[in-house]
């Protein structure tokens, strides 16, 4: 396939494993949308790409609010008239035991993961796909989404929701000619797992030892992963869930079970 012609939005897509996902597309050929929440990165990222002699356009916004992904979808539109291909990547999470969650952290998780990815499928779908009659969506999901990780029952819940959403929107809409599919990375060496190498190396020591393979992913080796659904070469693929974990998945979540009190004995 080529990508000459084709426009694509990551969402998330300043940093990490969205900003792989968009330098990736780039050099294979696509215009680029980055959609992220900082203004001064969303910049930088462009600015990359543009360096690099390769188009890239950047939006602002905040993937929970409709409203807003509606005007992002209207900018891109008004700039390339189409949207291709569709990469849902925004997300992030806080770890805190379910007793002591908020009612805003918990909707805050779910709607920045799963009502995100709902609201930008929707809206692309709507404003493009449907009505050219293709199109390619690629959620994120986590290895949380396929086990539990401790301490972290929103983001479980909404990465579970993100897989649910990926074989409803892949049964509904192939009829449009729109393939849906899901990627979900294990650990992968983003900055904030860099922070936490800093500032707990035994732990994240612990957590590399159980990856089967030996070793956390780049954001590059998701960005493959989430290519490969991009393209033609996926044709006939679509509502596929693919974790990309060094093998975590094949023997267990990869993490030990909280053990805050004691058992009896």
């Amino acid at each position: 396939m080529t990508y000459q012609g084709k426009v694509a939005v990551v969402t998330g897509g300043a940093r990490g494993i969205g900003r792989a996902t968009a330098e990736l597309l780039s050099r294979e050929g696509c215009r680029v949308v980055i959609c992220d929440l900082e203004l001064n990165a969303v910049n930088a990222a462009v600015q990359d790409i543009h360096a690099s002699g390769r188009e890239a356009f950047g939006v602002i916004g905040d993937v929970r609010d409709p409203e807003a992904v509606k005007e992002n979808v209207r900018q891109v539109m008004e700039r390339y008239g189409k949207v291709d291909i569709l990469v849902n990547n925004a997300g992030g999470h806080t770890q805190v035991p379910i007793e002591n969650i908020s009612g805003e952290q918990w909707r805050r998780e779910l709607d920045v993961v799963l009502t995100g990815s709902f609201n930008w499928a929707q809206a692309v779908g709507t404003a493009s796909m449907i009505p050219q009659g293709e199109g390619v969506i690629v959620n994120v999901g986590s290895g949380a989404g396929l086990a539990a990780i401790p301490d972290a029952v929103a983001y479980v819940s909404a990465k579970h929701g993100v897989i649910g959403l990926t074989r409803a929107l892949a049964v509904d809409w192939a009829q449009y000619g729109i393939r849906v599919n899901c990627v979900c990375p294990g650990f992968t060496w983003t900055e904030l797992a860099r922070k936490v190498k800093d500032e707990n190396p035994e732990l994240l020591g612990q957590r590399i030892d159980r990856i089967p393979l030996g070793n956390g992913a780049q954001p590059e080796d998701i960005a493959n992963a989430i290519e490969f659904f991009t393209s033609e070469r996926s044709r006939q693929i679509t509502g596929v869930v693919l974790p990309v974990d060094g093998g975590i998945m094949a023997m267990e979540s990869g993490y030990s079970a909280p053990r805050r009190v004691k058992a009896e004995s």
